[in-house]
């Protein structure tokens, strides 16, 4: 190569471009390297970049109008009509006040909780701020860092988004405030405008509902526990679990004498302070106060918001609550006797089957005495009204209402090769009976024999599918977090005698179901929401429903329930004058009475118990009865609503039966003997005569004018057995639960009897139901197996 091409290439390869890069001059990957000038370069534009959309941003960021949670506009819930109002979730007389009307520990204490660097700061924290970009970006954003400038802008101007944009005009904006206000002007409006439970907004409101004092009276302690629930105001009430906040409250006091507001000789004297108890409205008496706490429960879930957005979102509630039918349930509860055993509880629910919607309910007899809800938060052992579910389990897998069962007494059926012994009541003898005169004189033995025979799982499946609630955790029962599941709905053989303990409204759900025929709708209080001056609207209930059950599984369903209203144990139910379905409910010592029932356009479950120093005991004498049945009580008073209920409502019709799923039948392996002469039963008890069996129903699906003949046919017999039980036999009942309360409740280990004492409730006479008369008293219905087995996945 010439010397002049070889000099010119060189001269080419080591000319230095505007930022050197690759380095000139530099051989290897270091030639890669960025050079001091591209560090230097890249900097400052990078600062200048910054600059320039700090500035644009902050000039173009104004101080915008306060928030509408901010101005502190009411919620208001209203009945069914959306009208007439229920009650408010409103802002407890917010009271503004100057710094100087503050006193100097809650100002402390307030900046060694939230911002000690609270003085230094211009508004911001960058190590605040970087955490909260880091965590927006990978969803874990935990709240928490931000300067008490920050906070009052967000609670005041903004609102709790979760995104950079919200984050980014707060610090645009928390700049701007910090040299507009001087420090002790944001302070009192920061203290002005948190959220401090109990519908408290502001330390004044909150030092006075605390404390009964104004705000520039709070002491240390005072203020430290103040300053320690800015952070979890909702966490529980210090009145009542002062330990939910120890942790924070120790936290501020340590703080504080780190910050040298206290001496440590002061903060070793400092203890959590005694708090006032809660005041509560007189306009949440009665009724009101259970209805306003529950829909403001479901109105949290569904919005996904806090106490605080709801009480001052001025959010518009319109409930599927009933006004007319919330004041019958009321009456109907009232007519029980007045004189009650020490802790007499008694629920009722209501549901409307098309929609899920909770047309009214009975709390308690005041809410101010009482908030706990005995027909939305109580669990009470089912009874029989838990065995319409092996029932739908049964005709799903093959069963039908004409097979025949063992309705001997004792009578030990082989579970998987495990005898088990089941009662019915008094040792009752029923001889081999249909599942349909099983279902309408609750007989144990016989249902027992179809749970081993389907399987106790597909029974707990069904009761799931139909609108109880799962199991409880393990975990969920330690913590006594129970509100969202049942106890003991496990698949143990027992459960079909009643042993899982059920909340009353779950209970209405299930039995809602059937009403639908087979459809079940999300049960729920909020038909919809709308919000603000402009009434928009930000929720609407989902009514559209799921079939769980085929539809002639329905319909046999309530034909069979139907049976235990027109002659068996609900009989009194006649009375309501249109067709009615539903089944009785008596626990074992008498500890529960239910009655579960329902017409095409309306479910109602009624319950009574005893509860008294928190544990469940027998309701025992009542009213002039010995014991109290699901078929006494109970039926009159679902009886007594539902005819105020279903007042001017069209009477509708059943289902008509058809054709059930063709299924291969699970091998029985309890059958029932063959006929043959039983011993006389005890006077006034059923005969389990074959009488009785030739009123099962044939398979083919029959007209209503047929239904109705066997239905009075059989009515008529059963009014015959059992009318002659009334009176000195008063005290006995046919048990259908079978199951202990308490400790005994889960393990179904003493021997209990059927329901035909339920039966005996009917109201004597020839069972039409003409006779308004209360129904005579029996006893315990249920009847809870000698050691049973245990089952897969079940309790003892």
């Amino acid at each position: 190569m010439a010397k002049g091409q070889h000099t010119a290439k060189n001269i080419g390869r080591n000319t230095k471009n505007l930022l050197n890069y690759p380095r000139a001059g530099v051989s290897g990957w270091t030639r890669y390297l960025p050079s001091i000038r591209i560090l230097v370069v890249g900097g400052l534009s990078l600062v200048i970049a910054l600059c320039v959309l700090f500035a644009v941003g902050y000039a173009s960021t104004d101080i915008p109008e306060p928030n509408l949670e901010a101005t502190g506009q009411t919620s208001t819930i209203y009945y069914s009509d959306g009208k007439t109002p229920i009650g408010q979730y409103k802002v407890e007389d917010r009271k503004s006040v100057e710094i100087d009307e503050i006193s100097e520990p809650m100002q402390k204490a307030a900046i060694a909780a939230e911002d000690t660097s609270f003085y230094e700061n211009r508004g911001i924290s960058i190590k605040g701020l970087s955490r909260a970009v880091v965590g927006v970006a990978t969803n874990k954003y935990a709240g928490g860092g931000s300067t008490i400038t920050q906070q009052y802008v967000k609670n005041f101007y903004l609102t709790n988004e979760h995104s950079f944009d919200r984050k980014v005009k707060e610090m645009f904006i928390s700049l701007k405030i910090d040299q507009q206000q001087s420090k002790d002007e944001i302070l009192a409006n920061y203290l002005n405008t948190i959220y401090l439970g109990r519908r408290s907004y502001g330390i004044e409101v909150a030092a006075q509902n605390y404390f009964d004092k104004p705000a520039s009276e709070l002491n240390v302690s005072e203020s430290a526990l103040l300053a320690a629930m800015i952070q979890r105001p909702g966490a529980a009430d210090p009145s009542d679990d002062p330990g939910a906040y120890q942790d924070r409250f120790d936290y501020v006091v340590k703080n504080m004498v780190k910050e040298g507001f206290i001496t440590e000789e002061q903060a070793a004297k400092v203890k959590m302070p005694e708090v006032r108890k809660q005041n509560k409205e007189s306009s949440l008496s009665g009724q009101k106060g259970y209805m306003w706490d529950f829909v403001r429960r479901e109105a949290l879930r569904k919005l996904d918001i806090d106490e605080a957005q709801l009480d001052r979102g001025g959010y518009n509630i319109v409930t599927t609550f009933d006004k007319d039918r919330m004041k019958a349930a009321e009456s109907a509860i009232k007519t029980l006797p007045q004189q009650q055993p020490e802790g007499m509880q008694a629920g009722l629910v209501s549901i409307d089957p098309d929609n899920g919607g909770i047309e009214a309910f009975y709390g308690g007899k005041n809410y101010l005495d009482q908030a706990f809800n005995a027909s939305t938060q109580s669990h009470v052992q089912a009874g029989s009204t838990f065995k319409p579910f092996a029932l739908v389990a049964g005709l799903e897998n093959g069963v039908r209402l004409t097979d025949s069962y063992p309705g001997a007494s004792p009578t030990t059926l082989n579970n998987d090769g495990t005898p088990w012994t089941v009662n019915n009541f008094g040792n009752t003898s029923y001889g081999p009976v249909s599942l349909l005169k099983a279902t309408q004189s609750s007989i144990n033995t016989a249902y027992a024999a179809l749970n081993v025979q389907v399987g106790p799982d597909k029974t707990v499946d069904v009761a799931e599918r139909a609108g109880l609630t799962p199991n409880c955790t393990d975990k969920e029962m330690k913590a006594g977090n129970t509100g969202g599941c049942s106890i003991g709905l496990t698949a143990n053989p027992s459960n079909v005698l009643g042993t899982p303990s059920v909340k009353p409204i779950d209970m209405a759900s299930a039995y809602a179901t059937f009403a639908a025929n087979g459809v079940h709708h999300e049960t729920h209080s909020i038909k919809k929401i709308n919000q603000g001056a402009e009434d928009k609207e930000v929720y609407k209930a989902e009514t559209k429903g799921k079939r769980v059950f085929d539809k002639a599984v329905g319909a046999e369903t309530s034909y069979a329930l139907s049976q235990v209203v027109n002659g068996g144990s609900g009989s009194y139910a006649q009375n309501l004058g249109r067709p009615a379905a539903g089944k009785t409910g008596t626990t074992n010592e008498n500890k529960a009475a239910w009655f579960s029932g329902y017409t095409p356009n309306l479910a109602t479950s009624v319950v009574l118990y005893r509860e008294v120093d928190g544990k469940s005991v027998s309701i025992g004498s009542f009213g002039g009865r010995g014991e109290v049945t699901g078929g006494s009580f109970p039926v009159q008073v679902w009886t007594d609503y539902m005819k105020q209920a279903l007042q001017g409502e069209k009477v509708e019709q059943f289902p008509a039966r058809g054709e059930l799923p063709d299924k291969p039948k699970p091998k029985n392996t309890n059958p029932a003997p063959a006929p043959k002469p039983e011993p006389k039963a005890p006077s006034g008890s059923n005969s389990g005569s074959d009488g009785d069996e030739t009123k099962a129903p044939v398979e083919e699906p029959k007209d209503d004018e047929d239904k109705n003949k066997d239905s009075d046919s059989e009515g008529d017999e059963k009014g015959k057995e059992e009318g002659s039980k009334d009176g000195s036999d008063d005290a006995k009942d046919s048990g259908d639960d079978g199951s202990k309360e308490g400790d005994d409740g889960g393990d179904g280990d003493k021997s209990g009897g059927s329901d035909d004492g339920d039966d005996k409730d009917s109201g004597g006479g020839n069972g039409s139901g003409s006779n308004e008369d209360p129904p005579k008293d029996d006893g315990p219905e249920g009847g809870i197996p000698v050691e049973p087995p245990k089952s897969p996945g079940g309790n003892d």
